[in-house]
């Protein structure tokens, strides 16, 4: 990246030194489908289907048939041109508003409008089979920081009930429903901008430094995007780079910097230990929070069994609950203590969460026959009063009925879950190829 202006993107993350460019290819989904991080998580992302038929048609890489897959047929479908005649903006601002109105029209659930800085963008000469090199050798993120002046991040819920049901399939579930709305918001908004007449393609920026440009939200110390309205459980698969005449948001304030040098929740619970217990690090020019992406993912091939993807720093952060008027005014309280006295806020608010959600994220999480209770694989009746021995046909009647009914009392605790595994040793799937 050539000097330019250092981006301001908020108190969580700071620019305080050269930023080299990332190439796409270097990113974890390329490098695993390559082999490059082991035979075992190559295999458990190219070579195998879910035992789940709900997964299967939601989530591209566990069907046992591609085309029943949304988003895969989706990414097939060839791009179409510009409109010749762009449409006129005479007002940025107003054309900033429109745009917002559409992609929520589209399905999406947060909208953020930033602008574009060399920083921002993956190395490499192409986007998505655009050339975006030209032949004089000019720094390709430059290029793309002139040609495409501004970004728009439209991030995606995932359901707050299922995402508690992490490492379970009802999560994966949840992520996998939400990976399939966006893909539609970002073609959509996508196809759109190109009938106004102007330029807009996609997957060009690191979606985090998107999203916080665009004033969405704050990098958490679990490396996510901690939004206002749905802390860290949105999908924020790709962002969009246009040229079409904007007014860019502002960086935003939650709080999440005091917050996240007190909590510590999510490096608590991560099964991996990928979350430092310590201070922010200089990784590649940039001040923030570095996780240990390689460990997190290592785990997966050996949980296939019970699920796909670790959703625990999503379902145990603070930031994460139900858009309700108590959290709303926790946000509020927070925003507005003077910094000063924010950790003795901080603290509070901390004590509230562990008392009332828990310190551990084990809530237990039953939909569509599906129980989170219940260890994947198994299955268990959890209707009070059930007279089936359940394969005890050496019990007694009376003594079966009596050991089902209070099984099914300790199972409807809301707060107890079967989640597996925890806090395994790391250096187990690091080191193993």
């Amino acid at each position: 990246m050539q000097n330019s202006a250092v981006p301001i993107l908020g108190r969580t993350v700071r620019i305080v030194g050269p930023v080299e460019n990332v190439d796409t290819n270097d990113t974890p989904h390329p490098r695993a489908r390559r082999g490059e991080l082991g035979k075992a998580l190559l295999n458990w992302r190219n070579n195998r289907s879910s035992r789940d038929p709900l997964l299967r048609v939601i989530t591209n890489n566990q069907g046992e048939d591609m085309r029943h897959t949304f988003s895969s047929m989706l990414e097939k479908l060839p791009k179409g041109t510009v409109r010749k005649a762009p449409i006129a903006v005479d007002d940025p601002d107003a054309m900033s508003d429109h745009i917002k109105q559409v992609a929520r029209f589209f399905g999406a659930d947060l909208v953020g409008i930033g602008k574009s800085h060399p920083a921002y963008f993956y190395a490499g000469g192409q986007v998505l089979g655009e050339e975006t090199v030209d032949d004089k050798g000019m720094n390709n993120a430059e290029e793309l920081a002139r040609r495409y002046p501004y970004l728009i991040a439209v991030p995606v819920a995932m359901d707050f009930d299922l995402i508690q049901a992490h490492r379970h399939a009802l999560g994966d579930i949840a992520y996998g429903i939400a990976d399939q709305k966006i893909a539609l918001v970002l073609d959509s908004l996508e196809r759109y901008i190109h009938e106004l007449g102007y330029q807009a393609v996609q997957g060009a920026i690191v979606p985090q430094a998107g999203a916080l440009a665009a004033g969405l939200g704050e990098l958490g110390r679990n490396g996510l995007l901690i939004t206002k309205e749905y802390g860290p459980r949105v999908m924020l698969s790709s962002i969009i780079s246009t040229d079409l005449p904007l007014v860019a948001d502002k960086p935003i304030d939650l709080g999440v910097e005091d917050f996240c040098k007190i909590c510590r929740k999510c490096a608590v619970n991560c099964p991996t230990n990928s979350i430092p217990f310590g201070d922010k690090v200089v990784w590649n020019g940039v001040e923030k929070y570095k996780i240990n992406w390689e460990s997190c993912y290592k785990l997966r091939p050996y949980m296939a069994k019970h699920w796909g993807n670790c959703f625990t720093c999503i379902t145990i952060c603070p930031y994460t609950k139900p858009k309700t008027w108590w959290r709303d005014l926790a946000l509020g309280a927070l925003r507005t203590t003077p910094l000063l006295l924010r950790p003795a806020t901080v603290h509070l608010l901390k004590w509230i969460d562990d008392r009332v959600w828990g310190t551990v994220a084990n809530r237990r999480v039953r939909w569509l026959g599906y129980d989170s209770g219940v260890k994947p694989g198994e299955t268990e009746c959890t209707i009070s009063g059930c007279t089936a021995s359940h394969g005890q046909s050496d019990t007694p009647p009376d003594e079966a009925v009596a050991v089902k009914v209070e099984l099914t009392k300790k199972r409807d605790n809301s707060k107890i879950g079967y989640y597996a595994p925890l806090k395994e040793n790391t250096n187990r799937f690091v080191k193993r190829g």
